[in-house]
């Protein structure tokens, strides 16, 4: 017995005491009672307040040490047993009142701990709730943007889109389906022995390789394998025919899309993989998932570059020739095709229209060069005229840059119907797919998995929402549109929202995830419009020298004499504000801008790191640190006339 007793008590004893050695057995509640020598009732009444007070096993022992001297109190001054417990009160009451002073009485870490918990219960309720917010969200997509973006092509007229005759003439060029040859491009075939290692299986037969392959490091005579180049052009005279027949129509026809879109007829013409059975199924309406603007095709823009390569290619052979007319239909039909090419109001249709643009002219001012008598006063008052006419900005194509980054927007957030909306699950998904493998920011959390669902109100919060991302895309697009009608040497920095975006925090990256990872490089794009523009004056320059020197007999003094019978007027320095400088050397005229060092080097080109000639180095396309003179390469940017990179 004494054993059992003696267990009892060690299993009782708080442990505070039996560090100090001591088995006191005080949280027993019952042998405290037993050894009260209270009566029944009275013992009952304090076991039944204990039991209710809810408080720790120590604390419990004293409430019940002072319930038990309160009734030896009473009893000690004459108080019948009866009357103390019927004074006692109501068990419940005297519990909670017991209770709540316990409470007051422990220790700070514990307040801290339980104020603790009762947050992390109200953020999970908080965060439940706003987990069934964020699910309950899905995107509306109210506007065919891709609609929108074919307007202009689907409104020309069947009888006069050019696309019809440019798909005839590949077709019948061929040139990009992959052959067997009997000797390897000429490029290859051509390099000097010590190189050939390095391409050695270019240099073992089988020799594969498309037309286009074989043509497009020969396009100049004085690049190798140009008779190759030559002895095709000639055999396709009349497809070439074709492509200037093409590229006088007023507008191209062709509707960008998906390749379910494609008609079949235009599928094996763009290389676009093509089964019949995808014809029997329903077209996709705008609203699928997949129908993303940012995922259309634009597979005849690749084509049209090639043809423009083959356009300049007749050129330069027609000029050898002595084929005037051939040269001018050919330059001619180059404005048509950079037309036809930025038929779509998007920025890499711009960049495609503004490459063929830069090819025209740099064919143009080769010939008249090489070939000053070769063509004539009216076909170089027309060619000039087709020169200054031609849009070398892309503000149309910041249109379509406007409608891709909407179009994404309406897939991504909700819709409330006052131009705001919060990032939905579906969003999510579509976030990741497009931006994810790509970014620099971590956005596992945007992943379309279960656990990117979890916590997706995080991102919700995160994250700008609809009208804040569409308020700062429109600021930074306006900054920008609005520099591009500003003359270049009245920007201080045309790289100011690239600049912008790229200081933002990793916070501020994060909330505007679609900008910071979709934004194109708009500062790039105005300073490579700069440098076309710059060339173009050249040109344009170059073709006015020319007709005074056929009608007086040599070069003018002044740029100045030029005006107004052969140029409107004096073009400017797009770095400087200032005309343009004009020199007379002795191999001729020169006409330049001071370039990225602000200073006259007497038209004198910059070179790079091996000594060569890199006319860009000085132009608006190289200037990163525009305007700072200390940094930028010594030099001018030569105008007129231009040294080519071949």
């Amino acid at each position: 017995m004494g054993n059992t007793s003696f267990r009892r008590m060690l299993c009782k004893t708080p442990m505070r005491d039996l560090v100090r050695g001591e088995v006191t057995g005080r949280l027993d509640i019952d042998w405290l009672l037993d050894q009260s020598s209270l009566s029944g009732p009275a013992a009952g009444k304090v076991r039944n307040v204990v039991k209710r007070t809810r408080l720790w096993r120590l604390e419990k022992s004293d409430v019940a040490h002072e319930l038990i001297a309160h009734f030896h109190d009473g009893l000690e001054a004459g108080t019948p047993i009866d009357e103390l417990i019927e004074t006692f009160g109501d068990e419940k009451k005297t519990a909670k009142l017991i209770r709540r002073a316990k409470l007051r009485q422990r220790p700070l870490v514990w307040h801290a701990l339980k104020w603790f918990r009762r947050s992390v219960v109200a953020l999970f309720a908080v965060y439940l709730l706003m987990l069934g917010y964020f699910l309950m969200g899905s995107p509306e997509v109210k506007v065919d943007y891709l609609a929108k973006l074919n307007a202009k092509a689907l409104a020309v007229p069947e009888d006069d889109r050019a696309w019809p005759i440019y798909r005839e003439a590949l077709l019948e060029l061929d040139m990009f389906r992959e052959v067997e040859w009997d000797t390897p491009l000429p490029y290859y075939r051509d390099l000097p022995p010590e190189e050939q290692e390095e391409y050695w299986e270019e240099l073992e037969p089988p020799f594969r390789a498309s037309q286009m392959d074989r043509l497009q490091r020969s396009l100049s005579p004085n690049e190798p394998g140009w008779a190759e180049t030559a002895t095709f052009l000639r055999e396709h005279g009349e497809t070439l025919s074709l492509i200037r027949l093409g590229a006088a129509r007023s507008g191209l026809g062709f509707a960008v899309g998906f390749f379910t879109d494609f008609a079949p007829e235009d599928r094996d013409v763009l290389g676009i993989e093509y089964f019949p059975e995808q014809d029997t199924q329903p077209r996709a309406s705008f609203q699928d998932p997949d129908r993303i603007l940012l995922s259309i095709w634009f597979p005849h823009l690749g084509k049209f570059r090639q043809l423009a390569m083959l356009l300049s290619a007749d050129a330069r052979l027609a000029s050898i020739e002595g084929d005037a007319s051939r040269v001018y239909g050919n330059l001619v039909a180059l404005q048509g095709l950079a037309d036809h090419g930025r038929e779509s109001p998007c920025l890499i249709s711009e960049m495609v229209g503004l490459s063929i643009r830069s090819i025209a002219q740099e064919v143009l001012a080769s010939i008249l060069v090489q070939q000053p008598d070769l063509l004539s006063d009216g076909q170089l008052h027309n060619l000039a005229h087709l020169t200054a006419e031609s849009d070398l900005s892309f503000e149309t194509g910041m249109r379509g840059e406007r409608m891709w980054f909407d179009d994404i927007v309406q897939r991504i957030y909700s819709d409330d119907g006052n131009g705001d909306g919060r990032i939905t699950p579906e969003g999510l998904r579509l976030l990741d797919s497009v931006i994810g493998p790509s970014s620099s920011i971590e956005i596992e959390m945007v992943a379309g998995t279960d656990f990117g669902q979890v916590i997706g109100p995080a991102v919700m919060l995160g994250m700008a929402s609809r009208k804040e991302l569409t308020e700062m895309h429109q600021r930074l697009v306006g900054i920008t549109e609005a520099e591009m009608k500003q003359p270049l040497w009245m920007v201080s920095y045309p790289d100011v929202v690239d600049e912008e975006i790229g200081n933002w925090s990793r916070i501020k990256q994060s909330r505007y995830l679609l900008i910071t990872q979709m934004m194109p490089p708009l500062g790039g794009m105005r300073r490579r419009s700069e440098t076309a523009s710059g060339l173009r004056d050249g040109v344009l320059v170059g073709i006015g020298l020319e007709l005074y020197r056929r009608e007086h007999g040599d070069w003018p003094g002044a740029l100045g004499e030029l005006v107004p019978g052969y140029l409107p007027s004096v073009p400017l320095d797009r770095l400087t504000g200032e005309p343009v400088r004009y020199l007379i050397l002795e191999d001729g005229p020169v006409v330049y801008s001071l370039g990225v060092d602000g200073d006259d080097d007497g038209g004198r080109p910059p070179v790079d790191q091996d000594g060569e000639v890199d006319n860009g180095m000085a132009s608006p396309g190289r200037a990163y640190g525009a305007f700072n003179a200390d940094e930028a390469p010594d030099g001018d940017w030569m105008l007129w006339p231009v040294p080519w990179e071949e």
